[in-house]
C-alpha cells in the first residue's frame, strides 16, 4: 500500500497507538464540535464546501457519477457543509437532506437553495444525538467528515438511521486512514504543517488513544489566534467492523493516493 501526504513533515517519535473498536462520549469530542464553527471559520477556508468551489463540485460530481448506482432517490447527506452534492445530484432526480451541526455552513445551503429554487432540505442537527425525519435509500458521509466522529458517533448515527434505511440501501463514507499514515511515520506528534497561502499553522500535540482522537492545534497566523482541533483516528479494521454490527454489508472499497484515505461503500442487509 503507498501513502502519500507531501504536505506533512515528521517532526517527533510517534506515540504508541491502540485502537479500542468502541469508546465512550468524552468532553474532547464534545470540546471539538464547539470549536468546530469556529475552526471552518478562522482556520479553515469556509469557501471550500460551497458550490462556488470548483474543485470541489468536479471531485463530488466525479464520486457520483462513479458510484451512480448506489445512490438511490432520496439521498441524506451527514456533514454536508454547504451542500454541494444535494446541488449535484438534484439535478439527477434525487432528492436530497443535507444535515450540519455548524449553523453557517447550513445558512449559507438555505440561502443558496433559496436563491437558485431549490427543493434541497436542510437542517443544522448533531446527527450523532438527533434522528433525521424522512427515508432514505442512501446516507453519505463524504469529505473526510469522519474525521469530526468517533467510534461512538458513527455507532450512533447508524443507530439514529435504523428506522430511516430500508434494506438493501446504502452509505457511502471516506476517511483518511490515520492508522496507516502514523505507521508510515506520515503524521507524527509533533508534526507542523505550515500553510502560508492559508495563513496557518497546524501541530499535532498528541495521539489520545483513550478517546480514538489525535489532538492538533491550528494557529491563524494573522491573529495568532490558537483552535483545538481534534482529528479522529479511523482505518478499514476500525470501521468495518462497526458498519458490520450494524447490519451494513461492505461492497465496494477504493483507495485515493491523492489524500491517502479511503471510499467505502455498505449495503444494509437487515
Amino acid at each position: 500500500m503507498e501513502y502519500d501526504l507531501k504536505n506533512y513533515a515528521v517532526r517527533a517519535p510517534l506515540e504508541s497507538l491502540t485502537i479500542a473498536p468502541y469508546i465512550c462520549r468524552t468532553p474532547i469530542t464534545d470540546t471539538m464540535k464547539t470549536n468546530i464553527v469556529a475552526y471552518y471559520k478562522k482556520h479553515d477556508p469556509f469557501s471550500r464546501y460551497l458550490t462556488t468551489d470548483k474543485r470541489r463540485v468536479k471531485q463530488l460530481s466525479g464520486l457520483y457519477h462513479s458510484n451512480k448506482r448506489y445512490f438511490g432517490r432520496r439521498v441524506l447527506d451527514i456533514a454536508c457543509g454547504g451542500g454541494v452534492l444535494g446541488f449535484i445530484i438534484e439535478k439527477r432526480g434525487h432528492s436530497y437532506t443535507g444535515v450540519d451541526i455548524n449553523p453557517d455552513m447550513i445558512s449559507w445551503a438555505k440561502n443558496n437553495a433559496k436563491k437558485i429554487g431549490s427543493r434541497n432540505r436542510f437542517i443544522k442537527r448533531d446527527a450523532t444525538r438527533m434522528k433525521i425525519g424522512g427515508a432514505f435509500d442512501t446516507v453519505c458521509i463524504l469529505g473526510n467528515a469522519l474525521c469530526h466522529f468517533s467510534t461512538h458517533d458513527l455507532s450512533r448515527i447508524l443507530e439514529n438511521a435504523a428506522t430511516n434505511c430500508r434494506k438493501n440501501a446504502h452509505v457511502i463514507v471516506d476517511y483518511r486512514d490515520m492508522v496507516g499514515l502514523m505507521f508510515a511515520k506520515q503524521w507524527n506528534v509533533g508534526t507542523r504543517l505550515v500553510e502560508k497561502d492559508k495563513g496557518r499553522i497546524s501541530t499535532t500535540k498528541r495521539c489520545d488513544t483513550r478517546t480514538g482522537f489525535v489532538v492538533t492545534t491550528t494557529t491563524d497566523l494573522r491573529k495568532k489566534k490558537e483552535v483545538l482541533f481534534a482529528h479522529a483516528i479511523w482505518s478499514p479494521f476500525i470501521i468495518e467492523p462497526i458498519m458490520n454490527d450494524h447490519g451494513w454489508s461492505l461492497v465496494q472499497r477504493s483507495f485515493s493516493k491523492r489524500w491517502s484515505g479511503w471510499l467505502d461503500i455498505y449495503e444494509r442487509t437487515i
